[in-house]
């Protein structure tokens, strides 16, 4: 028996965060090159890649990121409130 190839997926691996922005994007502008042009900033922006270094390097630890749009931190934070309540 062959090995059959892995079907390609989208997004592609190596390319995952600006596909993942662009579709967002894409919802708020009129055309889909515009939104994959912005995304492509925002991947290349190295203060977006420094800011999710350290909010990946914070959950790697288990603490909290301290970013208010971090669902996960927030409820953690939420829950230690309420039990201290």
């Amino acid at each position: 028996m062959t090995q059959q190839p892995e079907p390609a997926s989208y997004p592609p691996a190596d390319d995952r965060l600006k596909h993942l922005l662009a579709q967002e994007i894409n919802l708020s502008v009129d055309t889909w090159k515009l939104a994959f042009w912005i995304a492509d900033g925002i991947v290349k922006s190295p203060e977006i890649r420094a800011e999710l270094e350290r909010i990946a390097a914070a959950h790697a630890t288990g603490l909290p990121c301290g970013d208010r749009h971090c669902r996960r931190c927030f409820e953690a934070q939420f829950a230690t409130e309420e039990t201290t309540r």
